[in-house]
């Protein structure tokens, strides 16, 4: 089984794929403000434990990568340095918890192997509304959330569906080594 994560402060996104490459679960944890890291990062191990992921037969880890340079207004160097280390709490009890090291890969990596040929539609905004929408029409059977003040569409499903593409990524990637060997 494959277990993907795209790790932020705010909301870890993750989904469980079977042996198969079907999607098992897809769900989020989200955080607020006043948690500190360690009290985020024990929300996230109670959620997993809930979920039944920790009792999964996990054989592998794929996780989106935390940025690594500045890109636009939100990236000082203190938000890279918090995601980072939050990245490194996430990543080490995911190791101890599986006996598995994580491979990482990079969003615009994970953005064209999971769907080659994305392309951003101007009208609808963002290359993450793009991933969102992939994804759904991959999985249809996802409930995706929406505020029930204005009906839009939340941020979290943002971070599932990137984990979803991490994990859609890696299993592109496994089956074609799988198919180099043959």
């Amino acid at each position: 089984m494959l277990l993907s994560l795209d790790i932020s402060t705010s909301c870890i996104g993750y989904c469980l794929f079977g042996d198969d490459g079907k999607l098992l679960k897809m769900s989020h944890s989200k955080f607020n403000s006043t948690q500190s890291k360690f009290e985020r990062l024990q929300k996230f191990i109670s959620e997993l434990k809930l979920e039944g992921i920790l009792s999964a037969n996990v054989d592998m880890i794929a996780i989106e990568e935390p940025l690594k340079k500045f890109k636009g207004k939100f990236s000082s160097a203190e938000t890279i340095a918090v995601l980072n280390h939050f990245n490194g709490m996430v990543s080490s009890f995911l190791y101890t918890t599986f006996n598995i090291e994580p491979v990482y890969y990079n969003v615009n990596s994970i953005r064209s192997t999971a769907f080659p040929g994305l392309k951003t539609i101007k009208e609808e905004g963002s290359v993450k509304h793009e991933v969102w929408r992939k994804v759904m029409e991959l999985e249809p059977q996802i409930n995706w959330k929406y505020s029930t003040k204005t009906r839009k569409l939340m941020d979290e499903n943002y971070d599932m569906s990137d984990a979803y593409a991490c994990g859609v990524c890696h299993l592109n990637i496994i089956r074609r080594q799988l198919e180099d060997k043959k």
